[in-house]
C-alpha cells in the first residue's frame, strides 16, 4: 500500500512539474568553458526543483547574471512573467569552486513560487491556456562588476592562495675573479694560478618553492624560493629568495605567465680559494616564465623557466652570481 501511494504522489508531483527552457549563457568569460558549464549547472537545478529542462518557447521567463567580483561570483536569478519580476533570488560564491551551490541556491529562490501553468489538466484546468505552455526560459549572461573606487577598503577581494613545490634542472655560473695585486707579484703566473677563476657554467639541481596569492584572474603576488645546488669537483649552492608577481595573459584551463621578482640571496662556492669571494650576500633578481595546466582547479601542475641574478655584497654589480632553471611543480 506505501509503494502505491508513493507512486501517486510521484506521478502527480510529476503532472504539475513546469516545462524550463534553458538557453546558452551569453557573457560568461571567466574561462573558455564557462557558458557549458553554467547551462549545465542551470539545467541541473532547474531539475532539482522538479520542473523539466526544455528548449520550448515560453511566456515565464527566469534571468540569470553572474557578476564577478575578483576572484568571487554573484549569481542573480529573476523570474519574470508578462515584463514584472515575480521572483529572484541572490547568492554569492566565494571562489568559481564553489560557483555551482551558487547558481543552485539562486535558481530555487527564483522558481520557489512557480506552480506552473497546466492547462486543461484536473483542477488547474483552464480554457485560456494548456500544459505545454507552463514553460520557462533561462537567460544566462555575466558582467563584471567594478564596485564604487571610493570604497575599496570596505570591500576587500579575496585571493586564491597556493603552495609551489617543484624540482627541476638548473645551469649554474659563477664570475671572472681577477686579483689586481698580481700585477705586481713576483711571480705572477703563480698568483694566477692561486686566485684567478674564469667563469664557469655547471650544471646543477634546483628546489622550487613558492607561495602564490591571485588577487585577480589576471594577476598574482609571489614570494619565491630557489635553491640550486651543485655537487661537481668544485661544489656551489646558491640560493635566492624573491618578491614580486606574476601576470596571466588568460584564464583559461592552461594558462602562461611571467612573472618578476627581487630580494636577496645567498652564495657558496668552492671554486674560489678565498674566504671573502667563495661566500657571497647581497641583492638579486629574478624572471620567470611557465604555463599552469588545471588553472582553475584547486590542485595545478606549473611547468616554468626561471633566471636570477645575485651580486655579492651591496658594493657594485661587478661580480655576478647566476642560474638559470627548468623545473615542474605542483600547487595547492
Amino acid at each position: 500500500m506505501k509503494k502505491i501511494f508513493s507512486t501517486i504522489l510521484s506521478m502527480a508531483a510529476f503532472s504539475l512539474a513546469a516545462n524550463i527552457q534553458v538557453l546558452a549563457p551569453t557573457g560568461a568569460e571567466f574561462s573558455p568553458d564557462a557558458p557549458n558549464m553554467v547551462q549545465s549547472l542551470v539545467r541541473a537545478s532547474v531539475s532539482e526543483t522538479g520542473n523539466t529542462p526544455v528548449e520550448n518557447d515560453a511566456n515565464i521567463q527566469l534571468r540569470t547574471n553572474v557578476i564577478a567580483m575578483g576572484s568571487s561570483f554573484v549569481v542573480v536569478c529573476e523570474q519574470v512573467k508578462d515584463g514584472a519580476v515575480v521572483g529572484s533570488g541572490k547568492q554569492k560564491a566565494g571562489s568559481i569552486d564553489d560557483l555551482d551551490v551558487a547558481i543552485e541556491g539562486a535558481v530555487k529562490s527564483a522558481l520557489s513560487n512557480v506552480e506552473g501553468d497546466y492547462g486543461n489538466y484536473g483542477p488547474y484546468a483552464s480554457s485560456a491556456s494548456s500544459f505545454s505552455d507552463a514553460d520557462v526560459v533561462m537567460v544566462v549572461s555575466t558582467e563584471k562588476n567594478e564596485g564604487d573606487p571610493n570604497d575599496n577598503f570596505a570591500h576587500k577581494r579575496p585571493t586564491r592562495n597556493y603552495r609551489s613545490i617543484g624540482v627541476g634542472a638548473a645551469l649554474w655560473h659563477d664570475y671572472d675573479y681577477k686579483d689586481e695585486s698580481c700585477k705586481n707579484a713576483e711571480k705572477p703566473s703563480a698568483c694566477h694560478a692561486e686566485y684567478d677563476v674564469d667563469r664557469d657554467w655547471d650544471k646543477a639541481f634546483v628546489f622550487h618553492y613558492a607561495r602564490i596569492f591571485e588577487v585577480v584572474p589576471q594577476a598574482a603576488i609571489t614570494l619565491t624560493y630557489n635553491t640550486n645546488m651543485s655537487f661537481s669537483g668544485d661544489w656551489q649552492w646558491h640560493n635566492v629568495l624573491l618578491l614580486g608577481g606574476r601576470y596571466f595573459p588568460s584564464t583559461g584551463v592552461i594558462t602562461p605567465f611571467v612573472g618578476a621578482g627581487a630580494g636577496l640571496g645567498l652564495q657558496l662556492d668552492a671554486h674560489y680559494n678565498d674566504d671573502d669571494e667563495a661566500f657571497a650576500f647581497g641583492l638579486t633578481a629574478g624572471v620567470e616564465l611557465g604555463v599552469i595546466f588545471f588553472r582553475n582547479s584547486s590542485a595545478q601542475l606549473e611547468v616554468g623557466l626561471a633566471w636570477d641574478a645575485l651580486w655579492d655584497e651591496f658594493n657594485g654589480f661587478d661580480r655576478r652570481f647566476g642560474a638559470g632553471s627548468l623545473y615542474i611543480a605542483i600547487n595547492y
